[in-house]
């Protein structure tokens, strides 16, 4: 009869862990994959080799979260990059590293060598835009060239600061005779020789060829100072017969220099930009507290406290096998007994109580998850202190007082404790009743969680290491800090952590033109077609500020239309060289701005029509009316604009000394 019962519990006992057992099979694996070079990999495939299917792929910041079983091996597969399989072993957090297959190709450098130097009459650089232009003519006298000779003329922009020097498009005069050897010495076939194409149609005049010329180059620097120089080769078929150079012209012609706009920076506000919380690995612990009969090593199950503590541990570890973002890593169990009696006889009862306890508990566990389950327990038998705690706790002081004393006396020996502890009139109807809470196990076990932290959590891991954070963490410390240089810090180690991270990046960036030091590669990476409002104009901002028109008024162009964003354009289109339309949006407004344009449209006698209107208060309007009246000839009235506008703001003077308008006047 035993023997069927035991049979039968046994079967009872399989039914009960088998829905455990079918729950217990996954687990959630979350990391970050690398390449050999530190940087995250974004669109790794991560497949279970065993089931031989794919289970995801890492995101933008390299990272992926799987949901597998514990004991599964998977591989790690992205084009470039040797595959590497991982064992999980019951990992919840592996980081991977793969190694690219990508072979170095050893650079090539190509050195040009320019033939010829060049001279031109004096001219004026113009800037447009990002582009310097370039308009002169120059004469080739008849004594110069000879029938039989060819001229190349290479002019350049030279950066004085700089010192660094940009070609422009050369001009090559042949002689009637050297053009027509050569035609036979290509089997008239002229555009064999390589300088064909720049060869000039010229106009004759009785002092000699007449060569009108124009081109210009993109500069991405304007308020460096630049000359052109000409370089001048006369050659024949055999050789080089004379070379010379000059200077044409110097400074440069740019009065929307003084253009005064104001585009406010932005920060990136909306929420569909802001990041999703993220769930974090987190350690937890839980407990249990099982009690026991007198003399007993069996938990009481009839005991109501027993009974609710038992079904709060199988739905834990129910809840912890069954959920993929949880894991159950390790168990404690101690069995405690309680002082009354025999100390030996106590130790024997304590150990037989964590065994029973033992096997109860793991009863609830699966066999996937015992696999990989830490399980440790201990055995102790309990002090008379808690007796005295308790009955503090119950008022009885005096009785604890008098309980306190006789431990005192008798410190190393529980065996003496009880013998006098026993004889007190009240042992069995106050303390015996207090020994039941002692007879115990205590049962705590630990797991990983993931979850969302709090804002302390956040803190504390941000201290210990800030690249632990995800992006939404960082963006709740964003969220708090106190002042914008906590806020630089916390913007670049974001990005640091995550350099695709738009919000910082943005913000960042916007933080820098407020305190104007505007970072014109922040926000680079950002910069496409549906960028947000906010990223664009930052970025135009800071284009702007490092003189790189064309790139911001490209940038404008991705933007929708609206009233927000039409004045932002109008600048950009203005800086960018479309006066016409950029002054159809300030015609009217007055001020200098609107003088400014007209100057460089070159509308010199209505500029100063304008200019007029305007008070002598500044020595920024002092200047350009010393611009507007050098051009107009009116030179006495042009000294004394410059003269006192410098002597207003010295530091003009540096500006002058590069301004192709007002130079000669200095």
């Amino acid at each position: 009869m035993k023997k069927t019962i035991k049979i039968f519990l046994l079967v009872a006992t399989l039914i009960i862990m088998l829905p455990i057992d079918l729950y217990a099979q996954n687990i959630r694996v979350m990391g970050v994959v690398r390449g050999n070079n530190g940087e995250r990999i974004a669109g790794v495939t991560i497949t279970d080799l065993g089931r031989q299917r794919i289970l995801g792929i890492t995101d933008e910041d390299g990272k992926f979260s799987i949901v597998l079983a514990p004991n599964a091996t998977i591989s790690f597969t992205c084009m470039g990059y040797a595959e590497k399989k991982e064992k999980v072993k019951g990992r919840v957090s592996i980081d991977v590293e793969l190694q690219s297959t990508a072979k170095e190709i050893d650079e090539i450098t190509v050195t040009a060598s320019l033939l010829g130097n060049v001279v031109f009459e004096p001219s004026e650089i113009e800037i447009v835009g990002n582009y310097f232009h370039l308009r002169t003519r120059f004469k080739v006298p008849k004594e110069l060239m000879a029938l039989d000779h060819r001229l190349v003329v290479q002019p350049t922009i030279y950066n004085v600061t700089r010192r660094k020097t940009m070609y422009l498009r050369p001009v090559v005069s042949d002689g009637r005779e050297y053009l027509l050897t050569q035609e036979r010495m290509y089997g008239f076939d002229i555009t064999r020789d390589t300088l064909s194409s720049y060869i000039q149609k010229s106009q004759m005049s009785r002092q000699g060829e007449i060569i009108a010329y124009h081109d210009s180059v993109y500069i991405e620097n304007n308020k460096d100072d630049y000359r052109s120089d000409v370089f001048l080769s006369v050659e024949d078929y055999h050789k080089i017969i004379k070379v010379d150079t000059m200077v044409i012209a110097k400074g440069t012609v740019n009065p929307l220099r003084f253009f005064d706009y104001q585009i406010e920076a932005r920060d990136l506000t909306d929420s569909i930009y802001i990041p999703k919380p993220e769930l974090s690995l987190r350690n937890d612990r839980g407990e249990v507290h099982l009690t026991y009969l007198p003399g007993k090593a069996t938990i009481n199950e009839k005991d109501e406290h027993n009974v609710r503590e038992l079904s709060k541990l199988e739905q834990r570890i129910k809840f912890l096998e069954q959920d993929p973002d949880a894991k159950l890593e390790s168990m404690s169990i101690s069995g405690i007994s309680s002082p009354e009696g025999d100390y030996n006889k106590n130790v024997k009862l304590a150990d037989e109580r964590m065994r029973s306890a033992r096997e109860k508990i793991l009863s609830f566990v699966s066999p996937t998850t015992k696999e990989f389950l830490k399980v440790e327990s201990q055995y102790k038998v309990e002090n008379w202190l808690p007796i005295v705690d308790m009955m503090k706790r119950d008022s009885l002081t005096d009785k604890a007082a008098e309980l306190q004393a006789i431990i005192d006396k008798n410190p190393n020996s529980l065996n003496s404790q009880f013998n006098k502890i026993r004889k007190l009139s009240y042992y069995r109807s106050i303390i015996v009743p207090y020994l039941t809470e002692l007879r115990r196990v205590e049962y705590d076990f630990g797991y990983s969680l993931y979850r969302v932290l709090t804002d302390d959590e956040i803190q504390e891991m941000y201290e210990q290491n800030y690249t632990q954070l995800s992006r939404y963490d960082f963006y709740r410390m964003f969220q708090t800090a106190k002042d914008d240089v906590e806020r630089e810090k916390l913007y670049s180690q974001a990005l640091s952590v995550y350099p695709k991270f738009m919000l910082a990046a943005n913000n960042l960036a916007a933080l820098y033109i407020r305190q104007g030091r505007s970072d014109y590669d922040l926000l680079k990476p950002f910069i496409k077609d549906g960028a947000p409002e906010e990223v664009l104009t930052n970025q135009i901002v800071a284009a702007l500020d490092k003189w790189q028109y064309e790139t911001a008024d490209s940038i404008a162009s991705l933007m929708p239309e609206s009233e927000t964003t039409e004045y932002v354009k109008s600048i950009t289109r203005l800086l960018n060289g479309n006066y016409e339309e950029a002054l159809s949006q300030f015609e009217g407004e007055g001020g200098i701005n609107e003088v400014l344009i007209l100057l460089a449209m070159k509308r010199n006698d209505e500029a100063w029509e304008k200019a007029q209107e305007l008070p002598d208060d500044s020595a920024r309007v002092l200047y350009v009316k010393a611009i507007i009246t050098n051009r107009l000839d009116m030179v006495v009235e042009a000294i004394n604009y410059i003269e006192t506008a410098l002597d207003m703001d010295p530091s003009l003077r540096e500006i002058a000394e590069i301004d192709a308008d007002v130079k000669d006047l200095l």
